[in-house]
């Protein structure tokens, strides 16, 4: 199983962004930054340094939880089987939670840019002024822990089964698809078999 939970992290980063509005027109450099500047101050109130680290391990336990509750453990019948892929989920946070926090502040910088790209300077004022405000500061501290509502995390466990689902038939179907061609094409498995040997 490959490393996969950043660029889902990065997709839900942006999700717990205000919905984007039709791209302004062109600013002016003196209009960028200061642009550049309200997008950066309404960031830090999403994502406060003091407590990046446990919004992104929060993040990071929300998408893995339904994830675990979907793996057919069950279709493993042995119990040393099981608990090596049991262990390989629970290693899975750690391992990549210092890849994530490596690229959270680059991530953090890109959305800023966007922000500037798709809002005018008004319109960050106005969010950033929000994002200060109670209701706009407890929406934002919010936004990435909906992911651990159980609401949501039952329908995430639902999606994780039906992918899993059909992850297992597609992995089937193309398995056969390889044989046959291999079996068609046996100089072609030779190849392959020879540069395996040569790794």
């Amino acid at each position: 199983m490959k490393t996969y939970l950043a660029p889902v992290l990065g997709s839900l980063l942006v999700l717990a962004q205000p919905a984007l509005a039709a791209p302004p027109a062109a600013a002016t450099p003196a209009d960028q930054a200061a642009k550049l500047a309200e997008a950066h101050a309404i960031i830090a109130v999403m994502f406060p340094a003091a407590t990046r680290a446990e919004m992104v391990d929060n993040i990071m336990t929300n998408m893995m939880a339904p994830i675990k509750k979907a793996m057919p453990l069950g279709d493993l019948k042995d119990p040393g089987l099981q608990k090596i892929v049991k262990d390989y989920m629970d290693g899975m946070l750690a391992t990549e939670r210092p890849l994530m926090l490596k690229h959270i502040p680059a991530m953090l910088d890109a959305m800023a840019v966007a922000y500037t790209h798709q809002f005018s300077l008004a319109e960050l004022k106005d969010i950033h002024a929000f994002a200060e405000s109670p209701s706009g500061n407890d929406y934002f501290r919010h936004a990435t822990t909906i992911l651990g509502d159980p609401a949501v995390q039952k329908v995430n466990t639902d999606i994780a089964t039906d992918a899993q689902g059909l992850a297992k038939a597609s992995a089937s179907g193309l398995k056969d698809k390889v044989i046959a061609y291999l079996e068609a094409h046996p100089e072609v498995a030779k190849r392959l078999a020879a540069e395996e040997s040569g790794k």
